[in-house]
């Protein structure tokens, strides 16, 4: 009897021992998954924090598009380095330019008539940003003026000449360092004519010229302004001998002689009236070649052939 009580009670420990031994596989399980999920909830959780942050208005570049004349002006900034911008016309094909930084600005030539222009910005992470502009130009003017500059050397003027297929507004100098000067045209006919009396030197000067319809040209050119020019006189002597006199009204600053592929300079003179030494032809044809420069930057370069004996 307590054999068969013992036997059976072997079985039942046993038959209870089973149970025992699957839990830690179970909770082996268990953390595996709850692991795992932790996993699979972060990585969609950095999905969507990505994805919100591509999105974020802040994150995406400011562009700006504007009209200069008959250019479309495209001024794009981004926080991060921009791959390229890609523009076209209504359907027409595309055209793609490279940027590089953070910053771009283009112009596109506009096509004159009612058209859509659409842009494209891509950033280095491959992220598009799409704008589109419209520009309505049926019959609207977009020709910038033109300008010119007129100096006549020994003339005290400068004659500034603006020319237009419409009407000119306003016509604007500055030289360098000075302040501006405007001149009012008001609907002025297509051509205009300005005189300014020049100061002896060499000084850049910017021109900007505006017509009734917002359109503007800008030129900058650097005006060498003279009294007058050099004048220049060979003087022959006895014995091959001669001497070269110089003249300016504003002054000499520099001569450079050559005679027969010899080099004489004289610099820093700034004399109003400059006379050589004597120098030396040899017998036969003798090429002379001067030039002079006046303190106001202007050059002038005379030349003679002199045949000795005379």
């Amino acid at each position: 009897m307590n054999q068969i009580l013992a036997t059976e009670n072997n079985k039942n420990k046993k038959k209870s021992s089973g149970p025992i031994a699957i839990k830690p596989i179970v909770r082996f399980f268990a953390v595996v998954i709850i692991i795992f999920g932790i996993i699979l909830i972060g990585e969609g959780s950095y999905a969507i924090y990505e994805n919100n942050s591509l999105q974020d208005p802040k994150n995406a570049p400011k562009v700006s598009i504007s009209r200069q004349n008959d250019k479309a002006v495209i001024n794009v900034e981004h926080n991060i380095d921009i791959s390229k911008i890609v523009y076209h016309w209504d359907n027409g094909e595309e055209t793609v330019i490279p940027i590089g930084s953070n910053t771009a600005n283009e112009t596109i030539t506009l096509l004159g008539y009612d058209s859509t222009l659409y842009i494209m910005v891509e950033d280095v992470n491959g992220k598009q940003s799409n704008y589109a502009k419209q520009y309505k130009l049926n019959g609207v003017d977009i020709k910038k003026p033109e300008l010119e500059t007129n100096t006549v050397d020994g003339n005290k003027n400068m004659t500034i000449t603006a020319k237009d297929n419409v009407a000119l507004k306003t016509l604007i100098y500055q030289w360098e360092g000075e302040e501006p000067v405007v001149v009012n045209i008001d609907g002025a006919p297509a051509m205009y004519e300005h005189s300014i009396e020049l100061v002896p030197g060499t000084r850049k000067i910017t021109i900007t010229a505006e017509d009734t319809n917002g359109n503007i040209e800008q030129i900058e050119r650097e005006i060498i302004a003279t009294t007058a020019e050099p004048n220049i006189q060979v003087q022959l002597l006895r014995d091959g001998k001669f001497y070269i006199k110089v003249t300016d009204e504003d002054g000499v600053a520099s001569i450079s002689i050559n005679l027969n592929g010899e080099i004489l300079s004289l610099d820093n003179i700034n004399q109003k009236e400059v006379q050589t030494n004597e120098l030396t032809l040899r017998e036969g044809l003798n090429t002379v070649s001067i030039t002079v420069t006046n303190v106001s930057g202007y050059t002038k370069t005379q030349a003679a052939d002199i045949k000795y004996p005379y």
